[in-house]
Protein backbone atom coordinates (compact mmCIF):
# COMPACT_ATOMS: atom_id res chain seq x y z
CA UNK A 1 0.00 0.00 0.00
CA UNK A 2 2.50 2.51 0.81
CA UNK A 3 4.94 1.83 -2.35
CA UNK A 4 1.38 2.49 -4.28
CA UNK A 5 1.07 5.87 -2.74
CA UNK A 6 4.70 6.98 -3.36
CA UNK A 7 3.63 5.74 -6.91
CA UNK A 8 0.78 8.10 -7.00
CA UNK A 9 2.71 11.05 -5.03
CA UNK A 10 6.04 10.76 -7.63
CA UNK A 11 3.47 11.41 -10.48
CA UNK A 12 0.67 14.10 -8.89
CA UNK A 13 3.84 15.90 -7.60
CA UNK A 14 5.25 16.99 -10.76
CA UNK A 15 1.67 17.73 -12.61
CA UNK A 16 0.92 20.09 -9.35
CA UNK A 17 3.96 21.99 -9.86
CA UNK A 18 3.25 22.35 -13.80
CA UNK A 19 -0.14 23.48 -12.81
CA UNK A 20 1.32 26.11 -10.31
CA UNK A 21 3.57 27.22 -12.65
CA UNK A 22 0.48 27.72 -15.63
CA UNK A 23 -1.55 29.84 -12.94
CA UNK A 24 -3.00 32.71 -14.97
CA UNK A 25 -1.08 36.12 -14.71
CA UNK A 26 1.81 34.62 -13.00
CA UNK A 27 5.31 36.23 -13.78
CA UNK A 28 3.49 38.09 -16.11
CA UNK A 29 2.87 41.99 -16.82
CA UNK A 30 -0.54 42.36 -18.20
CA UNK A 31 -3.72 43.81 -16.25
CA UNK A 32 -3.52 46.04 -13.18
CA UNK A 33 -0.45 48.00 -12.38
CA UNK A 34 1.11 49.69 -9.29
CA UNK A 35 4.72 50.82 -8.66
CA UNK A 36 6.72 52.65 -5.83
CA UNK A 37 10.10 53.60 -5.17
CA UNK A 38 11.53 55.58 -2.86
CA UNK A 39 15.21 56.12 -3.10
CA UNK A 40 17.83 59.29 -2.75
CA UNK A 41 18.43 61.68 -5.12
CA UNK A 42 20.59 64.77 -6.31
CA UNK A 43 18.69 68.05 -7.27
CA UNK A 44 19.91 70.79 -8.79
CA UNK A 45 17.93 73.73 -9.54
CA UNK A 46 18.84 76.91 -11.33
CA UNK A 47 17.34 80.63 -11.91
CA UNK A 48 19.60 81.29 -15.31
CA UNK A 49 18.85 85.62 -14.90
CA UNK A 50 19.91 86.09 -11.71
CA UNK A 51 22.63 83.02 -11.57
CA UNK A 52 21.01 81.67 -9.09
CA UNK A 53 21.17 77.92 -8.43
CA UNK A 54 19.74 75.38 -5.91
CA UNK A 55 21.59 71.67 -4.84
CA UNK A 56 22.03 69.06 -2.56
CA UNK A 57 21.09 65.48 -1.99
CA UNK A 58 18.02 64.08 -0.65
CA UNK A 59 14.98 61.85 -0.69
CA UNK A 60 12.72 61.10 -3.29
CA UNK A 61 9.43 59.26 -3.24
CA UNK A 62 7.72 58.25 -6.59
CA UNK A 63 3.88 56.32 -7.74
CA UNK A 64 3.07 55.10 -10.87
CA UNK A 65 -0.30 53.72 -11.28
CA UNK A 66 -1.60 52.28 -14.79
CA UNK A 67 -2.69 49.21 -16.72
CA UNK A 68 -0.75 47.06 -19.10
CA UNK A 69 -2.60 48.07 -22.65
CA UNK A 70 -0.67 44.73 -24.16
CA UNK A 71 1.86 42.60 -22.42
CA UNK A 72 4.52 44.28 -21.21
CA UNK A 73 3.09 47.55 -22.59
CA UNK A 74 1.53 49.76 -19.86
CA UNK A 75 0.57 53.32 -19.45
CA UNK A 76 0.62 54.94 -16.09
CA UNK A 77 -0.43 58.23 -14.11
CA UNK A 78 2.30 59.36 -12.28
CA UNK A 79 2.70 61.52 -8.75
CA UNK A 80 6.36 61.97 -8.35
CA UNK A 81 7.88 64.52 -5.35
CA UNK A 82 11.81 64.66 -3.92
CA UNK A 83 12.77 67.33 -1.17
CA UNK A 84 16.43 68.25 -0.61
CA UNK A 85 17.43 69.50 3.07
CA UNK A 86 19.31 72.65 3.64
CA UNK A 87 20.38 72.67 -0.04
CA UNK A 88 23.76 74.40 -0.90
CA UNK A 89 22.91 78.00 -2.55
CA UNK A 90 25.01 78.78 -5.47
CA UNK A 91 25.16 82.62 -6.59
CA UNK A 92 27.19 82.71 -9.65
CA UNK A 93 31.24 81.40 -8.51
CA UNK A 94 30.17 81.80 -4.68
CA UNK A 95 28.70 78.57 -2.95
CA UNK A 96 27.24 78.45 0.83
CA UNK A 97 27.32 75.26 2.01
CA UNK A 98 23.28 74.24 3.61
CA UNK A 99 22.85 74.57 7.58
CA UNK A 100 22.60 71.51 8.86
CA UNK A 101 20.96 72.79 11.88
CA UNK A 102 18.30 74.87 9.79
CA UNK A 103 14.89 73.62 8.86
CA UNK A 104 14.99 74.47 5.16
CA UNK A 105 14.35 72.38 2.07
CA UNK A 106 13.95 72.72 -1.64
CA UNK A 107 11.19 70.69 -2.88
CA UNK A 108 10.59 69.55 -6.76
CA UNK A 109 7.48 67.94 -7.17
CA UNK A 110 5.76 66.53 -10.60
CA UNK A 111 2.60 64.75 -11.64
CA UNK A 112 2.28 63.56 -15.23
CA UNK A 113 1.59 60.42 -17.62
CA UNK A 114 4.17 57.71 -18.62
CA UNK A 115 4.81 54.30 -20.23
CA UNK A 116 6.82 51.73 -19.23
CA UNK A 117 8.27 48.46 -21.54
CA UNK A 118 9.44 44.87 -19.74
CA UNK A 119 12.05 43.37 -21.58
CA UNK A 120 11.14 39.33 -20.71
CA UNK A 121 11.91 37.01 -18.96
CA UNK A 122 15.05 39.17 -17.38
CA UNK A 123 12.18 41.67 -15.89
CA UNK A 124 14.39 44.66 -16.97
CA UNK A 125 12.53 47.90 -17.85
CA UNK A 126 12.77 50.95 -19.30
CA UNK A 127 10.28 54.03 -18.66
CA UNK A 128 9.25 57.78 -19.56
CA UNK A 129 6.67 60.22 -18.40
CA UNK A 130 5.63 64.03 -19.56
CA UNK A 131 4.77 65.71 -16.51
CA UNK A 132 3.68 69.03 -15.23
CA UNK A 133 6.02 70.38 -12.06
CA UNK A 134 6.74 73.09 -9.48
CA UNK A 135 9.34 74.25 -7.47
CA UNK A 136 8.76 75.26 -3.97
CA UNK A 137 10.69 75.92 -0.83
CA UNK A 138 9.65 75.15 2.88
CA UNK A 139 11.16 76.55 6.25
CA UNK A 140 9.76 74.73 9.48
CA UNK A 141 7.21 72.69 7.22
CA UNK A 142 5.86 75.65 6.06
CA UNK A 143 5.85 77.17 2.36
CA UNK A 144 7.30 80.15 1.92
CA UNK A 145 7.59 80.18 -1.45
CA UNK A 146 6.56 78.17 -5.11
CA UNK A 147 7.32 78.91 -8.46
CA UNK A 148 4.66 78.82 -11.60
CA UNK A 149 3.98 75.07 -12.95
CA UNK A 150 6.06 73.63 -15.35
CA UNK A 151 7.38 70.86 -17.37
CA UNK A 152 9.40 68.22 -17.30
CA UNK A 153 10.68 65.04 -18.60
CA UNK A 154 11.67 61.39 -16.72
CA UNK A 155 13.58 58.79 -17.78
CA UNK A 156 14.06 55.61 -16.10
CA UNK A 157 15.53 52.03 -15.84
CA UNK A 158 15.52 49.20 -13.85
CA UNK A 159 15.59 45.56 -12.83
CA UNK A 160 13.44 43.71 -10.64
CA UNK A 161 12.82 39.68 -9.06
CA UNK A 162 9.50 37.87 -8.68
CA UNK A 163 9.02 37.25 -4.70
CA UNK A 164 5.12 36.11 -5.47
CA UNK A 165 3.09 35.63 -8.56
CA UNK A 166 2.39 39.42 -9.02
CA UNK A 167 4.97 41.16 -6.77
CA UNK A 168 8.75 42.03 -7.75
CA UNK A 169 11.00 44.21 -5.71
CA UNK A 170 14.65 45.76 -7.67
CA UNK A 171 16.59 48.72 -7.82
CA UNK A 172 16.14 51.51 -10.49
CA UNK A 173 17.50 55.00 -11.47
CA UNK A 174 15.51 57.92 -12.77
CA UNK A 175 16.74 60.81 -14.41
CA UNK A 176 14.13 63.76 -14.20
CA UNK A 177 14.61 67.22 -16.15
CA UNK A 178 12.29 69.97 -15.89
CA UNK A 179 12.22 73.88 -17.27
CA UNK A 180 9.89 75.92 -15.70
CA UNK A 181 8.70 79.43 -17.13
CA UNK A 182 7.53 82.46 -15.01
CA UNK A 183 4.26 84.26 -15.98
CA UNK A 184 5.31 87.51 -14.00
CA UNK A 185 7.72 89.42 -16.26
CA UNK A 186 10.01 89.89 -12.76
CA UNK A 187 10.06 86.54 -12.26
CA UNK A 188 12.68 83.95 -13.12
CA UNK A 189 12.81 80.69 -15.18
CA UNK A 190 13.83 77.42 -13.17
CA UNK A 191 15.57 74.55 -15.14
CA UNK A 192 15.72 71.56 -12.78
CA UNK A 193 18.10 68.10 -12.88
CA UNK A 194 17.09 65.64 -11.23
CA UNK A 195 19.10 62.00 -10.74
CA UNK A 196 17.76 59.02 -8.17
CA UNK A 197 18.51 55.91 -7.13
CA UNK A 198 15.83 53.94 -6.44
CA UNK A 199 14.09 50.80 -4.37
CA UNK A 200 11.23 49.48 -6.69
CA UNK A 201 8.26 47.24 -5.38
CA UNK A 202 6.10 46.19 -8.23
CA UNK A 203 2.66 44.76 -8.43
CA UNK A 204 1.61 43.51 -12.31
Amino acid sequence: MMRLFWLFAAVLLPTSAAFADETPGRHTHDGFYLRGQLGIAYTHSEAQEIDLALKGAGATINLELGYALIENFIIYGKLFGTSTPNPDIQFGDTTIEGDDDGDVSSNYAALGVGATYYFMPVNLYISGAVVANQLSITQDGEREAETDSGVGLHFGLGKEWWVSNNWAVGIGGEVALGRIRSDNDDGDDWNVTHFSLLFTATFN
